[in-house]
């Protein structure tokens, strides 16, 4: 397995993807949409993106981050915001590879932590974070406003 940081070059295979990671949470498909996001994200420098390659080099899997700062440690984080591994290529350990690398990835640059949410219903990724030393939110209570479009 390999893991490549994404640009634009890869926007075709990324943008297949994306488009079948929001299917799985149940959002419509829309490749050319989810191409303009990616591609948006990608010129922008908004997020970091990360592409794993099976061990024939097919695209396996991508994982998107977001940049943050935590004021409490005045450093750096990163929100994993997208973890996705193709149907055909789970239980293998892509998605742990994947994880691996990007851990390892932006600790080596000083980030404070990684950040993460998942589906309530999502137990196998629950497992696997578990399993790699997150923990659970315990102390903070998340809310959230879904803001409308000005008409």
């Amino acid at each position: 397995m390999q893991v490549i940081h994404c640009t634009e070059a890869h926007l075709d295979v990324l943008s297949e993807l994306f488009n079948d990671y929001r299917i799985f949470y149940e959002q419509p498909s829309d490749v050319p949409a989810c191409r303009a996001f990616i591609q948006q994200n990608l010129q922008q420098n908004r997020s970091k993106i990360f592409l794993l390659l099976d061990d024939e080099g097919r695209a396996a899997g991508f994982s998107q981050l977001y940049p943050s700062v935590c004021s409490i440690s005045m450093r750096p984080y990163y929100y994993l915001s997208d973890l996705y591994v193709a149907k055909s290529t789970r239980r293998n350990g892509h998605a742990r590879h994947l994880m691996n690398y990007i851990t390892d990835h932006f600790m080596n640059l000083g980030s404070q932590r990684l950040t993460l949410d998942t589906a309530t219903t999502n137990k196998i990724a629950q497992a696997l974070y578990e399993s790699l030393g997150y923990e659970r939110e315990e102390v903070y209570i998340t809310y959230h406003q879904v803001l409308k479009t000005p008409a």
